[in-house]
């Protein structure tokens, strides 16, 4: 059966690191948004928050394409939380279009934690992390944390501001899937 593995939390709460460990330990394929987005960058070019925007919804649609054509993926974005009054993040919609067994990983952190990771991350300039500003960050940040994980049936709660337990979350995975 087909297992999909789905890493959410805000943004900076470690969700790529915990899901490159699942999908090395489970050899799931990895697809991450960030990286779908840096490489429209890099092919399309680096422009204004409204370029930046377009860009990042072709990303979200390549991330959904080529997670229906997998037998199974660890999926990492910030996800647009159904709860949320912005449209901000991924959509999730088509969730249900996945075909076998869907589980959540839910990185959680202090807003606080995650801003700080934030603002001292080196990452690709076309993401304009630069913008922002840390006090509007944080407000950001605690607003959508109050919102939680994203409600798919299966989950799994990873506080990333511990050390983070590899065999424990991977044996958590093997209880909730055929893995």
């Amino acid at each position: 059966m087909k297992t999909f593995i789905i890493v959410t939390g805000i943004p900076a709460s470690g969700k790529t690191t915990i899901g490159r460990l699942v999908a090395t330990e489970f050899g799931l394929t990895l697809l991450d948004k960030d990286e779908i987005l840096e490489s429209l960058f890099e092919n399309l070019g680096i422009g204004n928050t409204d370029w930046r925007r377009e860009l990042s919804r072709q990303a979200d649609k390549i991330l959904q394409e080529k997670a229906l054509e997998t037998d199974g993926a660890v999926i990492i974005s910030w996800w647009r939380h159904p709860l949320s009054q912005t449209d901000s993040g991924t959509p999730i919609t088509w969730f249900s279009l996945l075909q076998g067994n869907i589980i959540e990983l839910y990185c959680f952190c202090s807003p606080l934690i995650a801003c700080q990771r934030f603002m001292s991350r080196q990452r690709h300039r076309g993401h304009l992390g630069e913008l922002k500003a840390e006090n509007e960050l944080l407000k950001e940040l605690k607003d959508h944390a109050i919102l939680g994980k994203l409600g798919v049936d299966q989950f799994i709660e990873i506080n990333t501001e511990r050390d983070i337990n590899p065999t424990r979350i991977f044996e958590e995975i093997r209880t909730k899937s055929c893995l």
